[in-house]
């Protein structure tokens, strides 16, 4: 059996994440992935069929805290034989925590060991001081290719000449023709703004109460209008079902005959299929708009990030949207909602995201030169 690729990112049932995997392992059905997760999430990844897991029990953690005596490697001594190229594949993966920062001692450790090292489909920051930028200059120099999903985080990079962009990975998902369904439906994409990380401004937390408003104010003019609620958690630790919930408690109180539902058992797929079939969508979630796309969904966007205002601004600048914190005020309007059309100019530009992986893997067909 061939040597395996490790697969870096955050995998931790969170759709946008799990996507860029679906993606890449549907890609190249002749490689085999590995990954790196806990336990507690290893069934949302076990239907991809050349994705093998390693999950982070009590002996994965015992053995890493090992070797990390001896080793800034830590599991990864023991486990580098095994793989043939390392690939980095999610969206936010470059903040800077709040201090000066530089590249973390894992990426350094894989970086001079592995000849064949590929950053896929993020974009960089947000960062505050030069060091961490330059430590990432050095970083990304060192490595085989980097593909950023929007201008801004290429062009931090321009003097490299192995960074390039690409449209967001996702965009090259099948976009099958939507389905009719007998009773038409928003579908909802939110987030709770109380809940922070190192990726999440913490100032958005003073506006949780006026987003909660701004939602709900929308899904009354829907449901006056006839649609039902369907709200698509895309990650139950970052307290998406916990303020779904919410907000569904909400609006029944004020429209107490509204057909609301919330889709709790996280899948891939069963996410896709309500996106899919939705008549218009209200996104939170980055990959929700972007879904959105693909799909052919009207929607609007509640912007809570420089990534989502920098995508829309390189792809889809029309696309009706409303940027939280911005101290404008919301406004609704149905027939405002819109979507990036057609989508397969786009679709075709994301497959770019590869590039680099392309050349390495397809190497031998495509160039005849030996590793």
């Amino acid at each position: 059996m061939g040597k395996r690729i490790l697969v870096k990112g955050y995998f931790k049932g969170n759709l946008g994440d799990d996507l860029f995997l679906k993606v890449l392992a549907d890609r190249y059905p002749n490689e085999t992935f590995e990954i790196l997760v806990d336990p507690t999430v290893v069934s949302y990844y076990m239907s991809l069929k050349n994705v093998k897991i390693v999950k982070k029990n009590i002996w994965f953690k015992i053995v890493n805290k090992l070797t990390n005596v001896f080793s800034d490697g830590g599991i990864y001594t023991v486990l580098l034989r095994r793989y043939k190229a390392v690939v980095e594949i999610g969206g936010s993966i470059f903040p800077e925590k709040k201090r000066a920062g530089s590249v973390n001692t894992e990426r350094l450790y894989l970086s001079k060991r592995m000849k064949h090292y590929f950053v896929i489909g993020s974009n960089f920051g947000p960062y505050e001081t030069q060091e961490f930028l330059d430590s990432y200059r050095q970083f990304f120099s060192s490595i085989e290719g980097v593909v950023f999903r929007d201008t801004m985080s290429q062009k931090l990079f321009g003097s490299l000449n192995n960074v390039r962009y690409a449209p967001d990975v996702v965009l090259g998902l099948e976009n099958e023709v939507k389905k009719n369904t007998e009773n038409p439906y928003v579908a909802v994409s939110v987030i709770d703004l109380l809940y922070t990380d190192i990726s999440r401004n913490s100032a958005l937390k003073k506006h949780a109460e006026y987003y909660e408003n701004i939602i709900l104010e929308a899904l009354v003019q829907l449901v006056d209008k006839g649609f039902d609620v369907k709200f698509v958690p895309f990650s139950k630790l970052q307290n998406d079902i916990l303020i779904s919930n919410k907000l569904k408690q909400k609006l029944l109180t004020l429209r107490e005959n509204a057909n609301v539902d919330i889709l709790e058992e996280y899948s891939t797929e069963s996410i896709l299929e309500v996106i899919k079939d939705s008549s218009y969508l209200l996104s939170t979630r980055y990959h929700a708009m972007i879904l959105g796309w693909v799909y052919g969904i009207k929607q609007q966007v509640l912007s809570y990030s420089d990534k989502t205002e920098n995508v829309i601004s390189d792809l889809f600048p029309q696309q009706y949207h409303y940027v939280i914190g911005s101290g404008d005020k919301y406004s609704f309007d149905i027939e405002k909602m819109n979507t990036a059309q057609p989508i397969e100019e786009l679709s075709t530009k994301a497959q770019e995201q590869f590039y680099y992986l392309d050349r390495y893997l397809y190497k031998d067909s495509v160039e005849g030169i030996n590793e």
